[in-house]
């Protein structure tokens, strides 16, 4: 039996010369401390900068893949191996997860190369015992590709979709029971699909078409998004987005398209006055006022002091003059404060952004969904006094679970009369919009991070 704490300090000698090494020890603090990805892989960042930029892209993949097709590889595991996968200790697991997803799932890595490689990673932690264990399994998985049993997919759909998509059972059978078994699919597929990094132009600085001009030699391939007017998709980058002098200058911010247009459906005017409920770290905050050419006052509030002073170096960075920050936990309202425009990115499961964020679907639950339907409930009842009379109020979160989506804005309608939804905006796409005014930016349709969003009126 390993001690997973002893065996990280061992692997910790070794992560700024050995890139799985690395990779092994992210992957353990995933499981071993509970951590989100994104918090996680900002400390990864500070220790990978001894790697080239290839070592560094390939950190990154198999991190990222690894939890992205957990089920999928410990389904293989526990076809092949003859101990339980529930007795096989957290390092060694991760071990052979990460050597099958390379034969599974990276072409340019041969299979016998990831199975030398794993067994050597074993001997920096491990007894020669276990690296033979390593080896044994690796090795079959090559010869038995073809033999491993998957549940049967028409009369065991959940189990078969859990393990072959690599989703929780639980998320498989709720999404089967609201969107029916093909679209499930669809969204599951999505969600697999590595995202583009996409950015958003910083129009008080440039535009769109010189910025691509000036990162066309940083990147492989650069495009223009399909919908928000001011964003760009690039791949295969010589070095990290946020390194380059582009970004220094503050040129962009990196930002998903969905993020993008859930800005367009504020549409805040040039002087306006607007809330920022929920701000973070100043994605969309950055945007409003850009859309407001720097001119008018945009309050961005936030109950995470770190996030706010990261919003506050972030609109330096962009040239934004009209932003002043507020910590607030909205247990209660702001005294005599009205403003044009409101904005609330509620906090919610984050289901919705799965392929950029493969953690949430092994890290949340239905009480976590429950949890957030309650707390979005209490934000807008206590947000929406804040809108000027002929003011508007966008709801958004990037999920498009019914509980945290449209039960909250309905419920929010039956003990609110005078607000009612803007189905006029055309700033959007009609295929964003149903027939309720509800705007739903699904990853299976529109190849983006899944968001939904409305837009409500206070009546005069």
């Amino acid at each position: 039996m390993l001690d997973n704490q002893f065996e990280q300090e061992k692997l910790k000698r070794c992560i700024h010369k050995n890139p799985r090494a690395l990779v092994l020890y992210t992957l353990n603090a995933f499981h071993i401390d509970d951590i989100l990805l994104d918090t996680l892989m900002a400390n990864v960042f500070d220790q990978i900068s001894v790697f080239e930029q290839r070592d560094r892209a390939f950190i990154h993949s198999l991190i990222y893949g690894v939890i992205r097709w957990r089920s999928y590889l410990d389904h293989i595991i526990s076809q092949l191996s003859h101990r339980d996968i529930s007795k096989i200790s957290m390092p060694i697991l991760n071990v052979l997860r990460m050597g099958i997803f390379q034969m599974e799932f990276m072409d340019r890595i041969p299979d016998h190369a990831a199975v030398n490689t794993s067994v050597e990673l074993i001997h920096v932690f491990a007894p020669q015992y276990l690296s033979r264990f390593v080896n044994g399994i690796l090795r079959e998985t090559i010869r038995s590709k073809e033999k491993i049993v998957w549940p049967d997919e028409s009369s065991q759909i959940n189990e078969f979709m859990s393990v072959k998509y690599a989703y929780p059972q639980w998320l498989i059978k709720r999404w089967i029971n609201y969107w029916g078994v093909n679209i499930t699919k669809n969204i599951c597929q999505a969600g697999n699909v590595v995202p583009p990094i996409v950015l958003r132009t910083n129009t008080l600085k440039t535009n769109r078409s010189d910025l691509i001009d000036q990162l066309a030699s940083d990147v492989q391939k650069i495009t223009k998004t399909d919908h928000a007017p001011d964003g760009i998709c690039v791949s295969n980058l010589k070095f990290a987005i946020v390194h380059s002098a582009a970004f220094k200058n503050g040129l962009y911010q990196v930002q998903d398209e969905s993020a993008q247009l859930i800005g367009l459906i504020v549409s805040p005017e040039p002087g306006e006055v607007i809330l920022d409920a929920c701000a973070g770290r100043g994605g969309k905050t950055g945007h409003m006022a850009q859309c407001m050419n720097n001119t008018g006052t945009i309050l961005a509030v936030d109950r995470s002091k770190e996030k706010l002073r990261s919003l506050s170096d972030e609109m330096k960075r962009l040239g934004v003059s009209i932003v002043s920050s507020y910590r607030h936990r909205w247990k209660k309202g702001l005294k005599d404060r009205l403003f044009d425009r409101v904005l609330l990115d509620a906090p919610c499961s984050g289901l919705g952004v799965i392929r950029r964020y493969p953690d949430m679907k092994w890290k949340k639950n239905q009480t976590h969904i429950m949890q957030n339907a309650l707390q979005q409930t209490k934000l807008i009842q206590t947000i929406a006094p804040h809108v000027k009379p002929g003011g508007k109020l966008v709801y958004s979160v990037c999920s498009l679970e019914p509980e945290e989506t449209s039960q909250v804005v309905e419920k929010f309608l039956s003990q609110n009369k005078n607000f009612i939804i803007d189905k006029q905006n055309k700033l959007i796409l009609d295929s964003f919009i149903d027939k309720n005014g509800y705007y739903y930016f699904r990853p299976d349709i529109h190849s983006m991070d899944g968001f939904f969003a409305v837009c409500l009126i206070r009546l005069e």
